[in-house]
C-alpha cells in the first residue's frame, strides 16, 4: 500500500487547493504532502448507557472500549493511519455527535464497535452492518432498532451545524456505499478461520450511527454477550488483540485494494 495515498474526497480537496491557488504545472514540494488516512473508531455506549448485558454483569461498554483501545494501538503499530475516537474513556456520547466527530475529523472510514445480545444462547459469532433503509432480515432489524434506542434518551445535540443536520437525515451516497460494502467484505476475508462469525455475516440495517454520506461506515457486532463462549472470547485480552489485528488486516485491504483502485481509476 503506498502509505500517503488520499482517498478520492482528499483528492479532490486537493485539486480544488490548487486551482484555489492558480497553480499549474509542477507544483511545489511542500503542495504535494499527503496526510494519512483517517480512520474513526467508534466504542459504542458508555456513561450511563451499558449497551447489552451479558448474564455475568458484563457490559458491552466496557468490552467495546477496551477492543476500541487495543484496535488503536494496532492500527499506530502500522503507520499508516492516523486514528480518533469517538470515546476514550467510559462517558455517554450521543449518536448524533458520534457521527458529528466523524465529519468534523474528515475520516476517510468509520468503525462502530458493538456487542450482540440475541434471543438464542447458542447464537455465536460477529456479524458486520452497512446502513440500509431496508433491514437484509428480522435479526437485523432488531439489533438496529436496539442500538438507535440507546440514545433516543438523550437530549437533542445543541449547536447542530446545517451541515450534520443534513447528514443526519440523509443516506449514503453511492460512492460511500460502495466504500462500505468493500469493507464489509474485507472484514469478513480477515475474521475467516480467525474470529467466529454468524451465519451470513454481512448484513444491513438502518444505524443512526452509520448516516453520514461522505463516510464508509460499518458497524461490527463483535461477538454475542449472550453466548458463553463468545463472552470468554472477548472478555480475554489476548483474544480483543486477535480480533484487532484482524481488524487492522481488513482495513489495511481496503486502503490497499478500493482506495489506491479508486485512485487509480
Amino acid at each position: 500500500m503506498c502509505v500517503n495515498c488520499f482517498s478520492r474526497r482528499r483528492f479532490a480537496q486537493f485539486a480544488l487547493g490548487l486551482a484555489a491557488t492558480g497553480m499549474t504545472g509542477a507544483a511545489p514540494a511542500r503542495a504535494t504532502i499527503r496526510t494519512l488516512p483517517v480512520v474513526m473508531i467508534d466504542p459504542g455506549h458508555g456513561g450511563h448507557d451499558p449497551g447489552a448485558i451479558a448474564p455475568d454483569g458484563v457490559f458491552e461498554k466496557t468490552i467495546t472500549l477496551a477492543t476500541g483501545l487495543a484496535l488503536r494501538e494496532s492500527l499506530f503499530a502500522t503507520r499508516r493511519y492516523h486514528v480518533e475516537m469517538t470515546r476514550t474513556r467510559d462517558v455517554f456520547v450521543p449518536l448524533e455527535q458520534r457521527v458529528a466527530d466523524a465529519v468534523a475529523a474528515k475520516a476517510d472510514l468509520f468503525l462502530s464497535l458493538h456487542c450482540d445480545h440475541l434471543p438464542e444462547a447458542n447464537l455465536r459469532g460477529a456479524s458486520i452492518f452497512t446502513l440500509s433503509n431496508t433491514a437484509s432480515d428480522k435479526l437485523a432489524a432488531s439489533i438496529a432498532e436496539d442500538e438507535n434506542n440507546a440514545g433516543a434518551a438523550s437530549a437533542p445535540m445543541a449547536g447542530v451545524s446545517p451541515q450534520v443536520a443534513g447528514i443526519l437525515a440523509s443516506l449514503e451516497t453511492r460512492a460511500t456505499k460502495l466504500g462500505s460494502a468493500t469493507f464489509s467484505l474485507d472484514l469478513e476475508k480477515s475474521f475467516m478461520g480467525m474470529i467466529p462469525m454468524l451465519p451470513d455475516p454481512r448484513r444491513s440495517a438502518n444505524f443512526a450511527v452509520l448516516r453520514d454520506p461522505s463516510t464508509p461506515s460499518n458497524l461490527l457486532e463483535m461477538g454475542c454477550l449472550t453466548n458463553p463462549l463468545d463472552e470468554a472470547r472477548l472478555r480475554n485480552p489476548k483474544q480483543r488483540a486477535l480480533l484487532a489485528r484482524r481488524i487492522t488486516l481488513a482495513i489495511n485491504m481496503y486502503f490497499t485494494h478500493f482506495v489506491d483502485g479508486q485512485m487509480a481509476g
